[in-house]
């Protein structure tokens, strides 16, 4: 077993503390600082990950944990730079990268950049970024089959992948359809240790009678404030 913890920052942004590195997703603020006091006194490497470049998922300001960071992986429609470029890493969807301490591939979006798999020691980890299945009751039928056929050619893209933790968007905003791309997303990845909501954008969600107990058996962290933190093993 190997302990971790997680911390949320705001939004869709988290850190992920591990036996011996330090993951950074999608850092857009941290209201309660809680990444800046774990990386004061941490001797841990530090890893940024980025999906795209919309200001709620992509803040320039990370430029500022540079002294500390290892290394950042963003997707290109992102613009960045550091004095030491040498640390930055603009991936396409489909590009792979191999660190220290894990291997990061990217993979699709149903909006603007991607989502990251990060396998590390034999656990995979998955932030979706924007992928979802965007289901809006404003829009027009055709709208709404478009962005259900262009969620559905993700997945497949995804069949058959495990991850030990997911992140994943369940959007306040689109009400009745809140939950419909995690629990589509579960019925084609196997989540098997830890599914984190993100993107909420309105009150925490609370899982469906139908959600519960279409998976049971598989823990949920729903953050309830920034600044809160969660500690669990990987198994």
């Amino acid at each position: 077993m190997s302990a971790y913890a997680i911390g949320f920052l705001k939004h869709s942004g988290f850190y992920l503390e591990l036996d011996d590195c330090i993951l950074v997703f999608d850092y857009y603020q941290d209201p309660e600082g809680i990444l800046d006091s774990l990386l004061a006194d941490t001797v841990k490497d530090v890893y940024f990950f980025v999906s795209h470049r919309h200001y709620d998922h992509f803040n320039p300001e990370i430029a500022k944990f540079q002294n500390k960071a290892k290394s950042y992986f963003l997707h290109r429609d992102c613009e960045f730079s550091i004095e030491d470029m040498d640390k930055v890493h603009f991936l396409n969807v489909g590009d792979s990268h191999h660190a220290k301490h894990f291997s990061v591939r990217m993979y699709g979006s149903t909006d603007i950049g991607g989502s990251c798999l990060i396998q590390y020691k034999n656990r995979n980890i998955f932030h979706a970024g924007d992928l979802n299945w965007w289901h809006w009751s404003g829009e027009s039928d055709r709208d709404n089959m478009a962005a259900r056929a262009f969620y559905f050619r993700e997945l497949k893209r995804l069949k058959g992948l495990e991850t030990d933790i997911l992140f994943f968007p369940v959007d306040a905003r689109q009400g009745e359809a809140r939950e419909w791309g995690v629990r589509q997303f579960m019925e084609t990845v196997t989540v098997k240790q830890l599914l984190v909501p993100m993107h909420a954008f309105g009150p925490a969600w609370k899982r469906s009678y139908a959600f519960r107990w279409r998976f049971p058996n598989v823990p949920v962290w729903i953050p309830q404030h920034d600044g809160e933190k969660y500690k669990g093993e990987l198994v």
